[in-house]
């Protein structure tokens, strides 16, 4: 089965690179649709890996494909695929370029890593849908504060002296209302600030 998470072309591009790094061994991420999101050869991402479409379609699990297996698949090379799987569904397929003997240990070593690494993205998502949920809550009482006030003022306006006491508090309460939606601002500027740090 599929799962609704898909892998992100920035993170399918670390993964490859990642390899790279770690390993010096060439690879690929490919999508749900069978299609490489990120590979050592620039030229293949966008196209079809018949062997990666196979596991994704669930066909089978992983896939080690010969130089003769190569020859007569759409877009493989000689290497190992595997899938990966979050919560049993099938979100990505790591293939790795080589003797599918001797990288089919490192293939299995990315997935854990790629699995973790995706966790830790799922639930950062989480954190952030958590936080704004908060700041919208947070948003409304302002709002609700605002019109309370004015509804306020015009209660103390028809009171006249009587009504001086709610006045101030009245005031107050616009104050507050104001300073909650300049923090609420600030805040957007910081998030602001700080992703445009980290691109």
């Amino acid at each position: 089965m599929k799962s609704a998470f898909t892998i992100k072309p920035e993170l399918a591009h670390k993964i490859v690179t990642d390899i790279k790094t770690v390993s010096g061994a060439d690879a690929n991420v490919i999508d749900q649709r069978g299609i490489i999101i990120a590979s050592y050869d620039p030229n293949r991402v966008g196209t079809i890996h018949e062997g990666g479409k196979r596991i994704m379609d669930g066909e089978v699990d992983e896939i080690a494909i010969t130089p003769e297996m190569a020859a007569t698949m759409k877009g493989t090379r000689p290497g190992y695929n595997g899938v990966i799987k979050l919560n049993g569904q099938r979100i990505a397929v790591i293939g790795i370029a080589g003797d599918p003997q001797i990288v089919k240990p490192l293939q299995k070593m990315a997935e854990i890593a790629v699995k973790e690494e995706i966790q830790r993205e799922i639930e950062t998502e989480q954190e952030r849908q958590i936080v704004r949920d908060m700041e919208n809550q947070i948003i409304d009482i302002a709002e609700r504060m605002k019109v309370l006030s004015l509804n306020g003022s015009i209660q103390a306006a028809k009171l006249g002296d009587k009504g001086r006491s709610f006045k101030i508090v009245v005031a107050e309460m616009r104050k507050l209302a104001e300073q909650i939606n300049e923090i609420i601002t600030q805040i957007d500027r910081h998030r602001t600030q700080t992703r445009q740090s980290c691109l």
